[in-house]
């Protein structure tokens, strides 16, 4: 499946070079961790190639994995990344145009073993539970954060090539309590409220211990809210993807001209919480160049760019969509969360070390590129509908609901982990209707049946998007 995409600034061909000559070279016979320190002409001597970097990704089905993953592969080449997770992707794009494996992060032998297959230079470590679903399911928060970063590390630490890969992964702005005051910033105090907060200043200080200590190169950078115009994952700041993704329906529709709903967006965010966000093309883009530049002074960086509040967003949309109503009615979990976070971060450390320049500033330039991004032509939209029925003891459906795109409906899915393996497998009855829809209206594309790492035979349908 396609999964909806910001326009992504080119990657230049002087971050390619920048990636090409940064501790970029290993032995092709073996050697000790002295000889990987020596200077380029001994490595050269003694037989070292320079070769692309390559990535190995964990989490990457997540909202940010899925565009960082599609990047890192038109930029250094399709074989370059290895995009893993703990289910299978939704996007089809991720599973045709490179190589995709099963990882549970918490698996230190299947992470090192990973990364020494894919001869790894890199590893992108995404996997975690955001804030409000760490909040429901603590105890795996803290598994997949604490474990999945120690082992990530380990795997950098102890690798094959010689040389410690280099470690990028993302901290956030959850790291910040209260304490931290309004406007916080590299040294600001860290009192997390959420236990996602508490995994990732334990990211943080793990990361800077490796650095110090056995020469990893960790890098991170807490982000701020990530808004585009694909669902979130569960972050408290998710209602500003909805949102725009709402707005953007009401415009398609309106460009069919169809009938616009009159029902009002639903915030579950106060009008006035003031928080910090940054575009996805901006993080995109901005990762790749944290990345690809020389070791940074610092391990972590504070990065923001732009805040605003749900009223703020509402009106920059109501330029576009004069009838477009919001109520609000907050979240009590979610609510606290954004309560105990600044509203901006201040980030002159990463504009001076690295250059951290991100292109939207304001609600408006966000709003604008969100709402009018035009979709790449060679890429096909789908709807994909996917269903578990368990038969045995009456066990009923497990569905994660449906994510609404710029066309409508673009994706049913279901949690299949607890089904048992020899469960009747049906379709839930809501994508049921669906895929008749499709095959009336002549828009069906395909049925058929995967296996994924959880539980084999899953059935999957799939039709254009225009249903």
């Amino acid at each position: 499946m396609m999964m909806f995409r910001n326009n992504v600034q080119a990657t230049s061909s002087k971050v390619l070079a920048m990636m090409m000559t940064r501790s970029l070279r290993y032995s092709s016979s073996s050697s000790s961790a002295s000889a990987a320190s020596a200077s380029a002409a001994s490595a050269a001597a003694s037989g070292a190639v320079e070769r692309m970097p390559k990535f190995l990704v964990t989490g990457s089905t997540g909202q940010l994995g899925v565009q960082l993953v599609s990047l890192l592969r038109s930029t250094f080449g399709a074989a370059s990344t290895l995009a893993t997770d703990v289910r299978l992707p939704t996007d089809q794009n991720m599973l045709n145009e490179g190589p995709y494996a099963f990882l549970d992060v918490t698996n230190g032998d299947a992470v090192r073993r990973l990364a020494d297959q894919h001869e790894a230079t890199h590893i992108v470590h995404l996997a975690s539970l955001l804030s409000a679903v760490g909040e429901a399911n603590p105890e795996l928060a803290l598994r997949i954060g604490n474990e999945g970063t120690k082992n990530v590390l380990e795997a950098a630490r102890d690798c094959e090539g010689g040389s410690p890969r280099t470690v990028y992964a993302p901290s956030s702005i959850a790291v910040f309590g209260p304490s931290a005051g309004k406007v916080a910033g590299d040294k600001s105090h860290l009192m997390p409220s959420t236990v996602y907060g508490i995994t990732k200043v334990h990211l943080e200080l793990l990361g800077a211990y490796y650095r110090k200590k056995y020469g990893v190169d960790f890098r991170s950078l807490r982000y701020p809210g990530v808004v585009s115009a694909t669902p979130g994952g569960g972050g408290t700041t998710d209602w500003s993807m909805d949102m725009l993704m709402y707005a953007r329906q009401m415009l398609s529709d309106k460009a069919a001209g169809k009938t616009t709903t009159a029902i009002p967006f639903e915030c579950f965010l106060k009008k006035d919480t003031f928080l910090p966000y940054v575009s996805m093309d901006d993080t995109l883009n901005e990762t790749v160049k944290f990345m690809s530049a020389s070791q940074p002074p610092q391990c972590t960086y504070s990065v923001s760019g732009l805040s605003f509040t749900p009223e703020q967003l509402h009106e920059s949309i109501r330029r576009h969509i004069p009838e477009f109503e919001v109520t609000y009615n907050p979240c009590a979990v979610r609510q606290k969360i954004a309560d105990s976070w600044p509203d901006s971060c201040e980030d002159s450390a990463a504009r001076r070390d690295w250059s951290w320049n991100p292109a939207v500033s304001t609600a408006d330039a966000l709003v604008d590129q969100i709402l009018f991004h035009e979709e790449e032509e060679d890429e096909e939209e789908v709807v994909v509908a996917v269903g578990q029925r368990s038969a045995v003891g009456g066990g009923g459906i497990r569905s994660s609901g449906m994510r609404h795109g710029p066309s409508g409906v673009r994706l049913f899915s279901s949690s299949a982990a607890a089904m048992p393996a020899a469960a009747e497998k049906t379709p839930l009855k809501h994508l049921t209707d669906a895929i008749e829809e499709a095959k009336g209206n002549g828009t069906f594309k395909r049925e058929r049946t995967i296996t994924t790492p959880q539980s084999p035979h899953v059935h999957v349908a799939e039709s254009n998007s225009e249903v």
